[in-house]
């Protein structure tokens, strides 16, 4: 299928004048949205083509989110970090195809009525990198962008642990990070934390942000960079024996 993409003058009116369209994005189908933008030529066709797709929009986030990253990532795999960053991109997907996944994901944030969870929910409202993460759609391809091992025999591992674990804002965090692009460095954290999990210690989001305070405190005096996998593990591994005890 070719995908299509929202023209900047949309986003621009949407955030520009919210009250004209904030009646309609708890609307059941997306007709009203198609029918506005088709009459003013702002739903475009890209030059992104890529199998047929569809997300899940039933069940817990918790099993959902992992099964939609593999799904989305899996179909736009091809995509480069400089289209993924494109808000048009996933705007026009949002209002398009995947209404109805919008509509699941965000439902609690859209029947708030608050305006700016209903503009998150569609749009990049919070500087492109940062939004990239927090966008619903977005944030399933740069999770496999940033977390897919294309070494590991389960490439998908580590997605699957980070989504068991408050997804939503740990991508956030994990992606905050200076050394986030590098990937041997994020999956040594998971890699510690995983293992203290496997070992029976229940996992919170204060392992993760304990290991990464650890990390960017430790790139002060080393550099991040020349460090394995397997080192940033170790290294992460005692920390966090200091703080929460040996498993």
């Amino acid at each position: 299928m070719v995908l299509r993409y929202l023209d900047q003058k949309a986003i621009d009116d949407i955030k520009l004048n919210y009250d004209v369209y904030k009646d309609h994005f708890n609307d059941d189908t997306n007709r009203w949205f198609l029918s506005k933008f088709s009459e003013k030529g702002w739903l475009k066709e890209s030059k992104i083509q890529c199998s047929d797709f569809g997300l899940v929009t039933e069940g817990d986030y918790a099993v959902t989110d992992r099964e939609n990253v593999k799904i989305l990532y899996e179909a736009l795999k091809d995509l480069s970090p400089a289209i993924a960053t494109d808000e048009r991109l996933w705007a026009g997907m949002l209002f398009g195809q995947l209404w109805e996944y919008v509509r699941y994901r965000r439902e609690k944030e859209l029947a708030s009525g608050d305006k700016q969870n209903i503009m998150n929910s569609f749009l990049f409202m919070r500087g492109t990198k940062r939004s990239c993460f927090v966008n619903c759609l977005s944030r399933l391809w740069w999770t496999g962008f940033l977390l897919y091992d294309r070494d590991g025999t389960d490439h998908y591992d580590a997605i699957n642990f980070v989504c068991e674990n408050a997804y939503a804002s740990l991508i956030v965090l994990l992606s905050s990070n200076s050394f986030a692009s590098n990937k041997e460095l994020i999956f040594g954290i998971l890699d510690a934390i995983k293992e203290r999990k496997d070992k029976g210690e229940k996992i919170g989001r204060y392992h993760f942000v304990e290991a990464d305070k650890y990390l960017n405190c430790l790139g002060g005096t080393q550099l991040l960079d020349t460090m394995t996998r397997e080192d940033v593990k170790r290294k992460v591994s005692i920390q966090l024996n200091k703080i929460y005890g040996v498993i």
